[in-house]
């Protein structure tokens, strides 16, 4: 299994970086479904992006983000069983996608404004540029796109 402070043998790469379509450059990381796994994983998606050179606001956006759901996953979907939520973070040329899967038990949002939860979602929702949760064949995915802006060199 690939956690977020072991090198990423099963994917190509030792710094988990795969090639996705057009070249794009993707880090893949799977977890154990445990909240004490998300501190790594939020160090290692943010040197990660940085090292990408995605915005300092960007990439915490995308960091915070990503711990969301993550955490979501792992209270939701695995609040009686184990199992694994995996991550991949995509750059493109002008966005970061972000895809993280479980494949715990579903759950559907909460959208009630008077409950004091399902405001993670919502909060993942406001920070991203696009967000699609959906959930299929026992897997439940959130893809969320984070647009990048021209920086004031590049016009």
């Amino acid at each position: 299994m690939i956690d977020a402070q072991t090198p990423d043998a099963e994917h190509p790469g030792a710094d988990g970086t795969t090639r996705g379509p057009g070249g794009s450059k993707a880090l893949v990381v799977t977890v154990p479904a445990h909240s004490d796994r998300l501190p790594g994983l939020r160090r290692r998606l943010g040197r990660w992006l940085a090292g990408r050179g995605v915005a300092e606001d960007l990439c915490a956006d995308i960091v915070l983000a990503c711990d969301e759901a993550v955490a979501n996953a792992i209270e939701h979907g695995y609040a009686d069983a184990e199992g694994s939520v995996s991550l991949t973070a995509t750059v493109h040329p002008d966005s970061v996608t972000l895809v993280v899967v479980d494949r715990g038990t579903w759950r559907p949002p909460v959208r009630d404004p008077a409950s004091p939860r399902g405001w993670g979602l919502r909060m993942i929702e406001a920070l991203a540029d696009s967000v699609r949760l959906t959930h299929s064949d026992n897997r439940t995915t959130l893809t969320a796109r984070f647009g990048v802006s021209p920086t004031a060199d590049e016009g």
